[in-house]
């Protein structure tokens, strides 16, 4: 079929043309219109509260990276990770009393390696028979 044939197909009802394929639309938002003033100010104080990041991102169905994004915008900057000097003083008197690093990262709130990374780079000696 010729080009000049088609197209008189086409005009006179035979062809149909093929419809346009658009994008399908995606609802963009910002991430600060799904949440309140007062929701916003609620977070920002929970996080300065001490409430892990992580945590506070699950409950509002929304990445870490989205929440700290987030906080970021409304002048808060992210809290360095590792242990604070309470924490590390907990960890230090916990082994003093011979505690398995195991149950003392339990305890104090952190991950194992935390907890022996932190006393592998102290210079304070804990009984050798709990190294573990």
């Amino acid at each position: 079929m010729t080009i000049a044939a088609w197209i008189e197909r086409m005009d006179a009802g035979h062809i149909k043309p093929r419809p346009s394929l658009s994008p399908p639309k995606t609802q963009r938002y910002r991430i600060t219109d799904r949440f309140t003033v007062d929701e916003l100010a609620e977070l920002v104080a929970r996080y300065q509260a001490g409430e892990m990041s992580t945590t506070l991102a699950r409950e509002n169905g929304i990445a870490k990276s989205t929440f700290l994004r987030l906080l970021a915008e409304h002048g808060v900057g992210a809290r360095h990770r590792g242990l604070t000097p309470a924490k590390e003083e907990e960890i230090l008197r916990l082994r003093g009393q011979g505690m398995i690093i195991r149950k003392i990262a339990k305890q104090v709130g952190c991950s194992y390696d935390t907890a022996r990374i932190f006393l592998l780079g102290e210079k304070e000696p804990w009984p050798s028979s709990a190294h573990r």
